[in-house]
């Protein structure tokens, strides 16, 4: 999916564990899923192209996403929603390899227009944010 890469130390973390499609223009587009190996012990960090859904298949993994003030485990069958141009970083304290995936779609709307709505829809979605 992305430049993976084994990195030993973990910062940062994630949002919210969720379940269901990524979008309407998910659903109308080709289906990608990258499967990967999380080596006991070890970290993996990548940056997203493009919004995903992170599924575990066995064991627990630890989660974290940059500028996230939260870290998570996630257990065998959870779901993350992970957007585009993220930063994450998964291991496990497993005695044996981690399986997850990683779903995307190729959507029908392409163009500057559908990246800069990408772009700006989590800050649009959450609201403005208070500075003090």
């Amino acid at each position: 999916m992305e430049e993976l890469s084994q990195d030993s130390a973990c910062q940062g973390v994630g949002h919210g564990v969720a379940s269901g499609r990524i979008g309407a223009a998910g659903s109308s587009g080709t289906r990608i899923v990258v499967f990967i190996e999380v080596d006991p012990h070890r970290t993996v960090s990548w940056r997203l192209s493009r919004d995903a859904e992170l599924r575990v298949a066995s064991a627990s993994v630890w989660l974290t996403r940059h500028q996230d003030p939260y870290d998570y485990w996630l257990k065998a069958g959870d779901v993350v929603r992970l957007s585009r141009g993220e930063r994450v970083w998964l291991s496990t304290e497993s005695a044996h390899a981690v399986e997850v995936s990683l779903t995307s779609y190729r959507g029908v709307m392409h163009g500057r227009a559908a990246r800069w709505l990408a772009k700006i829809w989590p800050r649009i979605a959450t609201g403005p944010v208070n500075a003090s």
